[in-house]
This record gives structure tokens, C-alpha cells and sequence, in this order.
């Protein structure tokens, strides 16, 4: 055994290689070692080959490397700093112009005009909570603050109106500012990287021509909601889409609208743009209407309601406020003028939210926004005779020379009655008892249908809804009311009391004067009369006449077939009774149209309210004979048929026949 000095290095060993051999003859299946031999490693020359080749391998690697990002950052940063920067596309919405609305001549009532918006990206400046409450996020408050040191608007106004607008369409962008200069418009689309999340929109605006005028049929705008977008009609249409929501607006809105287009550009992740603004699909403006409406008359139809309160207040009915006047052809149901009032600025509601808020607001006892012609309900009065007339000569009850009593009071039952003449005792045949309208007489023949009543007959509610009474009419502006003409079945559906389910002869008294749970509208009571006056044709009332292209070639004219037929028997006693009425000595509305030089057929109407004076009514046509206009008009609380509805309707009359200025006696 050797020994080491000390300073002397040790020299290595070779490590020892033990052989193993099976002990037992490889039964016992032990290994034992049976002897050490020391032998050296042995490393071939391919050992010391791929020793070399290796780190060469991986130095290559990181050149190939180092080289492909040297030629990213250095030579090709620009475009693909770019493109990582452009995170998706913002698709916008182009407006479509939409078509105007013309009156009877062509000449525009309602047109178009663009105008520039500032428009919020409600996604990209903030989110909702789990309430549905919109916040802006710290990025979208950074925005908004610094949008309003721009413009001047106060920051919470913009997050007013914001929310105002995810409330009306929870997913469509909101209008921050609806009105913009041009130069304010250039300045965000050239600085948008300072305003993401704010861009610039051209909406079209409605222009309303004549101002306050045609409230009652032509309608207002407003964005699409979440239920009208789940809606067949609206299939198509795009959240925060403006749309017609009441008047010819909404009922032609498939028609006006036209076709809306689509602009793309892309956006980086802050939504600012990145590229250039491309149109994917070019808007296509929608078709113009025409109505039938004439603004003369129409001016005239609103200027006669107002002469009409006046006339009720001379009359001694301080309490006469509002009113109706329909003026239309009998032939086919053309709407020549609509009026209600009061009624509304449309062209300050469609542009002042604040002042429509006020006209919807439950407690503005006036009710502008309700159109007393098509939704108000009234008991007719003595203008519902001439049906009541109808049906007893239809039914058999009477012939056109049947002489009934008309005398100051019937009693029936346990009930006077009382004409309103007390003292009067005559004979008289239909066409007088119109003329004067007896109201006995009419009492006697409701006496007549009770009895039928009792046998199954519904005389009088089946004329009225033959002629249009009690029923929808038709009328292409939505929301008519569609009125009562009160039967036994309805009063058990109506009521729960036991007493109040049956029905009375005092009901068939009453309904034969047009009292009582009678309801109906203006336009109603122009249909009626319309049928009488065109011999048995119920029209279809209408205010749309034609579509036109943007050149002002009709496309095609508006078909308003008839509703129906009716075979008339006593209509030329009735056109009698109804003529005397306005031009025979004892004739209701004589004294107003006694000297008119057109041939005129109405008939007063005085109708008893629960509050306040009596409603005053006159329907009509004229020439008597040859009928091209029906007028009726009714005045709240305007009194006797005679003191403010026939003043108020010959106005009218005057300014559709061109007879001037209206001489009243």
C-alpha cells in the first residue's frame, strides 16, 4: 500500500469494473462478485463529434433567432405595430333620408334635412351593473370630462342622456349632443384619438313646414324599443333605429323609412380609428306620401273649433274647451281635414323632449295629446236620429208618412220624459220630426224597438254598427277608439251589479235620442253620415292618397276599398228631414244656414254630460242633394247643436266652397 507525501497530488485512480457470476450455478439466482479487474473508459471518436457539433447547432439556432427578431423590430415595426394595434371593426349605421309627407297638392307638410350628432360608444365608455344602471368606466369618465370642457355641456347632462337613451334602446348608442356645428363635427372626427368612444353621426331630422299644424294625423319619431324590435313588422330593423310612432308616421313607416345603410372602419382597442371609413351598404332613401289632406281646409277645420268655444262662451257656457271637426268625402272616405283641440306644437315636440314630457304628463288636465276626433267618446245626441231613423224603416216599424205625437214629455214607466220643447203638441211624419227634432216622437219610437227587443230584435245597435258606430272605422292613423253602442249583452259584461245587468225600456228611450252608455267618435259619426249621404257605401276613412318617388311620379295611389254595403230603405225621407233642418223655418239649424247659398243637410245635436253644459254636435253634407263633402263638428260644453257646432261648421263650409268670410245672423 503506497503511502502520499504530503505536496504530493494523488493520482487518479481507474475505476473498477466488477464482473458478477451466478453463484450455484446460476440456480440460486444470487449474484456474487468473483473478482475486481481495473479497467479505463474507452471514448470513440463519434463521443467526441457530436461533442463539437452541438454548441455549433445551438449557436445557429439563436443567430436564426436573433436574426427574425431584428428584422420585426427593426425593418417591419411600423406595419405590424399597426395591426397588433387594430383590435376590430366599428359598424355604423348610415340614416336613410326618410320620404316626406305631402298634402292633396304635392306640397311638403313634413321633410327631411341631416344634421350631425355626437354620438357615445355606451360599450366602450362603460358597463351596467348587476341593476341594469349604467356607469362610465374610469377610461369613459377621462372622455366625458374632458367632451364637455370641449362643448360647454355639463358632464351629468351627458350621463343623463346616456341613460335616458339605453332605457329606450338598451343596445344602440346614445346621443350625447343632438345638434353639432359642422366645424365641432371636424374637429372629433380629426382629433378622435383624444375622444375614443365618441363619434359623429348624420341623423335626418323632421322639418315640419307649416309649424303647428296636423298634430292630430301626421305623427311623431322616436327610437325603436326592445319589444317593437321582437315585433314581424320591424323584422330587419337595428337597435337605436328611429321609427314612427304614432300618426301616418307610424303607419307608413315601411313605406318612409327606406332602407338603412352600413359604414365600417377599423378601430383600435381604445376605439379609436385606425384606417379609413369604408360604406359596406349605401342607404336608400324612402318613398314620399301623399295625403289627402287640404291645408286650407284644414286651417279652416282648426280655426272653426276655436270660433266654436268662443260661440259656446256667448252663449253662457263659460265651460266650452275643447272640440273635434272631421271634414270628408262621401264617396270614398278621402280625409280632406282632421282637427282636434286642444292640441299640440308638432314641430316643438319633435325636437324638445321637456315640452312633449308635458303635453304626456297625467296631470295636464287638457289632454293635447288625445285626438278627440278618433279617441274621444260621446253620447251623440239628436245627431244619432237619422240611424235610429233608418233602423225603425228598415225594420218595418213605420213608413216615411207614419204620423207619431210629438208632445212635451212621455212617460214611461215610473220615468218622465221631456221634450225639449214643453209645451208642443203636433202630429208630424219622420222627415219633420227631423227637421224640429222632436224628441217625443223619437221617445215613441223607442217604445216601438223595446217591444221588438223582447221578441230578439236589436233594431237600433244593429244599424248603428252597419253604419259604422261602436266599431273601429278603419282609419289609416292608429289609436281610433272604438266606441260603445251599448246592448243587453254588454251591459252584463260591463257591469257586476245585479240591477245594473238588466236591461230597462228607459235604456231603449234613451238610446233613441243618442243618450244614455252611447259612445262614439266624430270620425264614427262622419261615417254614418258619409253612408246616408252616398246612398249605403260605408267608406273606409283615410288620410293616405299616394306614394311617390323621389322625382314626384306617383308609384302607385293608395287602395281604401269600402268596408261594405248596405241597402238603405228610407234615405231620401231621411236627406228631406235633414235639409229642412237646416234651411225650413222651424228647422234647428236654420237660422245658421237658412241663407247659405249651398244646399246644406245636417242635423244639431245637444248631448247631456254627467259634469257641466251640454256637448254641442252638427253633422252634415252638403249640396243636400248631390253630397261632396260631409262636416261634423262637436264642441265640449258648448250647449244647443245650433249655438256652437252649426256656427263652427259653416265656417268650414265657407272655406270648401270659396264663399269668403262666414256672416253669421
Amino acid at each position: 500500500m503506497s503511502t502520499i507525501r504530503r505536496g504530493q497530488r494523488q493520482r487518479p485512480q481507474p475505476r473498477r469494473r466488477r464482473l458478477l457470476v451466478l453463484r450455484d450455478g446460476g440456480q440460486g439466482g444470487v449474484f456474487d462478485p468473483v473478482s475486481v479487474v481495473d479497467v479505463p473508459y474507452h471514448r470513440s471518436p463519434a463521443f467526441w463529434l457530436r461533442v463539437a457539433v452541438l454548441p455549433l447547432i445551438v449557436t445557429a439556432l439563436i443567430g436564426v433567432l436573433g436574426l427574425r427578431l431584428w428584422s420585426l423590430q427593426v425593418i417591419g415595426w411600423r406595419g405590424f405595430a399597426a395591426e397588433a394595434s387594430v383590435q376590430a371593426h366599428r359598424h355604423t349605421t348610415l340614416p336613410a333620408p326618410r320620404g316626406e309627407i305631402l298634402d292633396n297638392r304635392g306640397r311638403p307638410l313634413v321633410t327631411s334635412s341631416p344634421r350631425l350628432t355626437a354620438v357615445a360608444d355606451t360599450e366602450l365608455l362603460g358597463r351596467r351593473d348587476a341593476a341594469g344602471h349604467w356607469w362610465p368606466s374610469v377610461h369613459g369618465r377621462t372622455v366625458l370630462r374632458r367632451f364637455a370642457a370641449l362643448t360647454g355641456a355639463k358632464y351629468t347632462l351627458l350621463l343623463k342622456r346616456i341613460r335616458r337613451d339605453l332605457i329606450q334602446s338598451p343596445y344602440g348608442s346614445a346621443v350625447i349632443l343632438p345638434r353639432i356645428a359642422r366645424s365641432l363635427g371636424y374637429y372629433l372626427d380629426e382629433r378622435s384619438a383624444r375622444f375614443p368612444g365618441i363619434h359623429v353621426e348624420t341623423v335626418a331630422v323632421r322639418g315640419y313646414a307649416r309649424g303647428a299644424f296636423g298634430s292630430e294625423f301626421l305623427g311623431l319619431l322616436g327610437q325603436i324599443s326592445p319589444a317593437e324590435l321582437k315585433a314581424p313588422f320591424y323584422r330587419g330593423y337595428r337597435p337605436g333605429q328611429v321609427i314612427g310612432q304614432s300618426g301616418v308616421e307610424a303607419t307608413y313607416e315601411r313605406l318612409l323609412a327606406g332602407r338603412l345603410g352600413r359604414e365600417s372602419v377599423p378601430v383600435d382597442a381604445l376605439g379609436r380609428p385606425v384606417g379609413q371609413t369604408r360604406v359596406t351598404d349605401v342607404p336608400k332613401p324612402g318613398r314620399s306620401l301623399e295625403l289627402t289632406i287640404d291645408p286650407r281646409i284644414q286651417r279652416a277645420a282648426e280655426q272653426a273649433i276655436l270660433d266654436g268655444i268662443r260661440f259656446g262662451h256667448a252663449a253662457g257656457h263659460p265651460d266650452a274647451n275643447a272640440g273635434a271637426a272631421v271634414v270628408m268625402n262621401p264617396k270614398d272616405g278621402s280625409i280632406y281635414a282632421i282637427a282636434s283641440y286642444p292640441r299640440f306644437d308638432q314641430a316643438r315636440a319633435a325636437h324638445r323632449p321637456g315640452y312633449y314630457q308635458r303635453l304626456a304628463s297625467p296631470s295636464n288636465a287638457e289632454r293635447p295629446l288625445v285626438d278627440r276626433a278618433t279617441q274621444g267618446l260621446y253620447p251623440a245626441g239628436s245627431t244619432f236620429k237619422p240611424i235610429v231613423a233608418e233602423a225603425a224603416l228598415a225594420s218595418g216599424l213605420i213608413t216615411p208618412a207614419t204620423s207619431l205625437a210629438c208632445t212635451g214629455s212621455l212617460t214611461v214607466g215610473n220615468i218622465v220624459f221631456h221634450n225639449v220643447e214643453p209645451g208642443i203638441f203636433a202630429y208630424m211624419n219622420l222627415p219633420t220630426a227631423l227637421a224640429v227634432s222632436c224628441d217625443t216622437w223619437f221617445y215613441r219610437l223607442g217604445t216601438m224597438f223595446y217591444a221588438r227587443q223582447q221578441q230578439g230584435h236589436l233594431d237600433i245597435q244593429n244599424w248603428a254598427h252597419r253604419l259604422g258606430l261602436g266599431r273601429g272605422t278603419g282609419f289609416d292613423v292608429p289609436g281610433e277608439a272604438a266606441g260603445v253602442v251599448p246592448t243587453p249583452t254588454w251591459l252584463k259584461r260591463t257591469f257586476k251589479d245585479p240591477a245594473q245587468r238588466v236591461w230597462y225600456e228607459g235604456y231603449s228611450v234613451n238610446l233613441s235620442i243618442g243618450q244614455g252608455y252611447l259612445g262614439i267618435t266624430p270620425l264614427q259619426l262622419a261615417v254614418a253620415y258619409a253612408t246616408l249621404a252616398n246612398g249605403g257605401t260605408v267608406v273606409r276613412p283615410h288620410v293616405g292618397k299616394a306614394v311617390l318617388d323621389g322625382d314626384g311620379n306617383v308609384v302607385r295611389a293608395l287602395p281604401f276599398k269600402p268596408r261594405r254595403r248596405v241597402q238603405l230603405t228610407g234615405v231620401d225621407a231621411i236627406r228631406t228631414g235633414l235639409y229642412e233642418a237646416a234651411h225650413s223655418s222651424s228647422g234647428t239649424s236654420a237660422a245658421i244656414f237658412g241663407n247659405f247659398p249651398v244646399p246644406v243637410a245636417g242635423k244639431t245635436g245637444t248631448a247631456q254630460v254627467p259634469n257641466g253644459s251640454d256637448n254641442s254636435w252638427y253633422a252634415s253634407w252638403a249640396p243636400a242633394f248631390d253630397p261632396k263633402v260631409v262636416v261634423v263638428v262637436l264642441i265640449e260644453h258648448g250647449g244647443f247643436g245650433a249655438e256652437a257646432a252649426a256656427p263652427a261648421a259653416r265656417e268650414i263650409y265657407s272655406a270648401f266652397f270659396h264663399r269668403g268670410p262666414t256672416q253669421h245672423p
